[in-house]
């Protein structure tokens, strides 16, 4: 596909707080964090598949101006990424995650923040932050999976200054929910990666659905069930329709880069570092007094995965190189979330299977987060390379 580009940005515009954010103070933390998780507790006993709970759940969120934290003030933000982290767990905690921070505020609104023209950014942050913007995020692809450096789907420069993007994507979540598509792509001529955007719908782009058997929280009831495969087809788009660079063609990453090095680490605050879930521990607990330890080293992995959240949230706001410390806490927040939900459920024992208790569907989602956005064996390959110096696998 060919179309019209914005003046491309080469370099990071800097870390996510350099706009002018400050974190909050204690006192509005704790106001933020009673009230997403008052948010996510009024949805505690609905199921992720039920599409009406997923759209009044959203509109919730963005009526409390939850996607707009860690936003620049002159945007309508407020506050940091560890802000964001924090909301992000309480809506988990309350009993209802919300999906679209991550691929919205924390991925569409960090690249955009970093690598967006000061057009881009004034057109959309603001978007963004009232949740009337949503984005996806286009990077998994057939036979390569989350292994950018496998990646065949190509962005070339045309003659009138656009861009021609050929390749297929596939299970590109909220694909059929959202107004701009993120695209991975390499550069045809460095080889290198770029960022572009494509607004959606787009007449070019095929979209199948595909079922997805774990439910999954969302803001449309679409996305709910499906994941999209999208395979951009080479033709003319209208001017002002097409593709824009965010950022630049960029070298392949380096070791002590890989795979998420610019990636704020929302997906385990939402899935995996619901470390203040003890409420479900101890709900578990009074079925089963007896077998406190399973639910007590579920506590302490939790709270572990945690500080690694939180050391990954700093690290990128100081705008260092944050893959191996957000990497880390992907692989052990998910891991103790995970662990945490089959602590619960086995000892629930039958009843975490019924539809009252919603537990095995809740332990689904968990481990969904096991294997996307990014899978485990990906980030514990980042983190043997840039942790341990050890050769690459991938």
């Amino acid at each position: 596909m060919t179309a019209t580009a914005s003046p491309p940005v080469t370099t990071p515009t800097g870390p996510a707080g350099a706009a002018g954010s400050e974190p909050l103070d204690a006192e509005d933390r704790s106001a933020l964090a009673d009230l997403a998780f008052a948010v996510g507790r009024r949805y505690a006993d609905r199921r992720f598949a039920d599409l009406d709970a997923a759209q009044a759940h959203w509109k919730e969120v963005c009526e409390a101006g939850l996607p707009a934290i860690s936003l620049p003030p002159e945007h309508g933000g407020a506050g940091t990424t560890s802000d964001l982290l924090l909301v992000a767990e309480r809506l988990a905690a309350g009993g209802y995650p919300a999906g679209k921070l991550t691929i919205s505020t924390a991925i569409g609104g960090a690249v955009i923040l970093r690598h967006g023209s000061p057009e881009q950014r004034d057109r959309w942050l603001p978007a963004i932050g009232d949740g009337s913007l949503r984005f996806c995020f286009a990077l998994t692809e057939p036979g390569a999976g989350s292994n950018a450096a496998n990646m065949r789907t190509t962005a070339t420069r045309t003659d009138d200054g656009g861009w021609r993007i050929n390749g297929e994507k596939t299970y590109i979540s909220a694909a059929d929910d959202s107004d701009v598509m993120i695209v991975v792509a390499k550069d045809a001529e460095s080889g290198g990666f770029s960022l572009l955007s494509l607004p959606l719908p787009c007449e070019q782009l095929q979209m199948t659905p595909s079922t997805c058997t774990s439910a999954c929280p969302s803001a449309s009831g679409r996305s709910t069930s499906t994941t999209s495969s999208c395979r951009p087809m080479p033709s003319s788009a209208p001017p002002g329709r097409g593709p824009g660079p965010l950022r630049r063609a960029q070298p392949r990453a380096p070791h002590r880069g890989g795979a998420g090095r610019r990636h704020r680490p929302l997906v385990p605050g939402a899935g995996g570092g619901v470390r203040r879930r003890a409420d479900r521990l101890r709900r578990a607990h009074r079925r089963a007094p007896s077998r406190p330890a399973p639910l007590a080293e579920a506590l302490i992995d939790l709270e572990a995965a945690w500080a690694l959240i939180e050391r990954g949230a700093e690290v990128y706001e100081a705008g260092g190189n944050a893959g191996l410390a957000c990497n880390m806490a992907k692989v052990k927040a998910c891991d103790a979330g995970l662990k945490a939900a089959d602590a619960a459920l086995q000892t629930f024992g039958g009843s975490g299977f019924t539809g009252e208790t919603l537990m095995f569907e809740r332990f689904g989602y968990l481990r969904l987060l096991r294997s996307t956005p990014v899978s485990r064996e990906m980030a514990l390959n980042q983190v043997a390379v840039a942790g341990l110096g050890l050769p690459r696998s991938y």
